[in-house]
C-alpha cells in the first residue's frame, strides 16, 4: 500500500473512532478523549500551512457532520493544525528548523514531545470547549472540562505512541 493511501486510511480510521466511540465517552460527565488530535500532532513539519489547515478543515467538518455539532470541531481541529508549526518550533531544538521530521519520542525526546502533546491537545480543548458552551456563564464547569479532557486525551495519545513505537 503506498504512503496517501495509508495516510486515507488512517484519517478514515480515526474519524470512525472519534465519531463513534470516544464521543461517546465522558468519565465522571467531564472527560472526554479526543482521538482526533493525533492527526493534527503527527503532522510532518515540512507541510505547507495551508495543505494542513484544508486537510483539518474537512476533518473537523465530518466529525461536525456525524456528531451534530456546527462547525466546532472544524474550528478546533483548524486552530490545532494552523498552530502546530509555531508550537514545534518553539519546543524544538533550534537546529531543527530547517530539517522535515515528523512529531514522536524519537525525534523530540519525551519530556518535549509529552509538552507539545499537552499544549497542542490544551489549544485544541480550549477552542473547542469555548466554542460549544459560547458562554462563560458555566466558566468552572467549561475549565473543568477543558482540563480533564486535555489530560485524558495526552494519556490515550502516549499510549498510543508507545504502543506503536514498540511495534515498530
Amino acid at each position: 500500500m503506498n504512503k496517501a493511501v495509508r495516510h486515507i486510511v488512517k484519517v478514515i480510521f480515526v474519524v470512525l473512532l472519534q465519531v463513534l466511540m470516544c464521543n461517546r465517552i465522558a468519565l465522571w460527565g467531564v472527560a472526554t478523549p479526543f482521538f482526533v488530535v493525533y492527526l493534527f500532532s503527527k503532522i510532518p513539519t515540512g507541510t505547507k500551512t495551508q495543505l494542513s489547515i484544508i486537510t483539518a478543515f474537512f476533518i473537523g467538518l465530518i466529525i461536525d457532520v456525524f456528531t451534530g455539532t456546527l462547525g466546532v470541531y472544524a474550528l478546533a481541529s483548524v486552530t490545532a493544525a494552523f498552530l502546530q508549526g509555531p508550537l514545534l518550533s518553539l519546543i524544538s531544538y533550534r537546529d531543527r528548523e530547517k530539517e522535515s521530521f515528523v512529531p514522536s519520542f524519537e525525534s523530540l525526546g519525551r519530556q518535549r514531545y509529552i509538552l507539545y502533546l499537552v499544549l497542542l491537545t490544551f489549544v485544541f480543548c480550549l477552542v473547542l470547549f469555548c466554542a460549544e458552551s459560547f458562554t462563560f456563564f458555566s466558566f468552572w464547569l467549561t475549565a473543568v472540562r477543558i482540563v480533564s479532557s486535555t489530560l485524558l486525551t495526552v494519556v490515550v495519545l502516549l499510549i498510543v505512541d508507545l504502543l506503536i513505537e514498540k511495534k515498530s
